[in-house]
C-alpha cells in the first residue's frame, strides 16, 4: 500500500511481513526517494523497489533465521509497472517464487445466486462467499463477501449474510508474476480475510490484511507520527 501526504508531496511505501502462519507480523514504512506517478497514483521506480525487498528481506531473515525465505507473495490495490517488477526481482534475487498480486477492492462486477442449474429458481440470498469466477489465465474475480451456510449463527441449512443488506461486490485479483495455481491464491486470499482480529467481527473482512492493515497504517503515516525505516510490531495496531 501506497500513500501520499498531499502537503508535502510524499509517497510512503507501506509493508508487511509475516510468515505463512501469520507469525511474526510486522508492519513497516519507508519513504519513496523517487516516486513515479500515475494516474495520481505513486510508484516505486527501479531502486525504491529493489532498495525495499533488501529491507523486507533481511527483517525476515533476521526474524526467522532457522527458516529459508522460498516464496514471496506481494498484494497490491494498483496494478505492477515495470520498473516495480524488475525492481521486486532484483531485490528478491535467489528467490524463484515471486507472486505479485494486484487486488481491485471497487468493481462494477455484480451477480445473482441460483438454487437450480437451469438458472431459473433465483434464491433469496446472495452469492456465496468464496465464489470464484475465472476472467482469463491470470484474471478472476473472488467474492470475500456474501452468504456463508453456518448452523450457530443462521440456523440448520441457513445462509447467514454479514450486514444483511445489499449486493454484494467481488474482488478483481490480477497477477502480474508468479506460477502457483489458482486455487492457492484463492485459499490464501480467503484466509487473510480472517486475520484481523482488531476488526470487531473475527468472522471475516471483505479485505485481506495485507491490505486492511496497510491501508489503516498509510492513513496513519499521513500525520507524521511514524518513524520511517523501522519495522513496528503488529500488536501495536491490535
Amino acid at each position: 500500500m501506497q500513500s501520499v501526504n498531499n502537503g508535502e508531496k510524499i509517497s510512503i511505501g507501506c509493508s508487511q511481513l509475516f510468515d505463512a502462519e501469520g507469525n511474526g507480523m510486522r508492519l513497516y514504512l519507508r519513504p519513496l526517494k523517487n516516486p513515479q506517478f500515475i494516474q495520481k497514483n505513486p510508484f516505486m521506480k527501479n531502486e525504491d523497489a529493489c532498495r525495499l525487498m533488501l529491507n523486507l528481506k533481511k527483517l525476515y531473515d533476521d526474524s526467522v533465521p532457522t527458516y529459508d525465505l522460498k516464496r514471496v507473495v506481494i498484494h497490491k490495490t494498483t496494478f505492477f509497472t515495470k520498473e516495480e517488477m524488475e525492481g521486486i526481482t532484483r531485490g528478491l534475487s535467489g528467490i524463484d517464487d515471486i507472486e505479485l498480486i494486484q487486488i481491485q477492492e471497487f468493481t462494477p462486477w455484480r451477480a445473482i445466486r441460483f438454487n437450480s442449474s437451469d438458472m431459473k429458481d433465483t434464491s433469496n440470498f446472495p452469492i456465496q462467499r468464496g465464489t470464484v469466477i475465472q476472467l482469463n489465465k491470470d484474471t478472476f474475480l473472488i467474492w470475500t463477501h456474501g452468504a456463508v451456510q453456518n448452523d450457530e449463527l443462521a440456523g440448520r441449512n441457513m445462509n447467514y449474510y454479514k450486514n444483511g443488506r445489499g449486493i454484494p461486490a467481488p474482488l478483481l485479483v490480477k497477477r502480474f508474476m508468479g506460477k502457483s495455481d489458482g486455487a492457492t491464491l484463492v485459499n490464501e486470499i480467503m484466509m487473510l480475510t480472517k486475520m484481523n482480529w482488531n476488526s470487531g467481527d473475527s468472522f471475516y473482512k471483505v479485505l485481506p490484511v495485507t491490505l486492511d492493515f496497510a491501508k489503516m497504517l498509510s492513513q496513519v503515516a499521513k500525520q507524521d507520527v511514524v518513524i520511517y525505516d523501522k519495522p513496528y510490531d503488529f500488536r501495536y495496531f491490535m
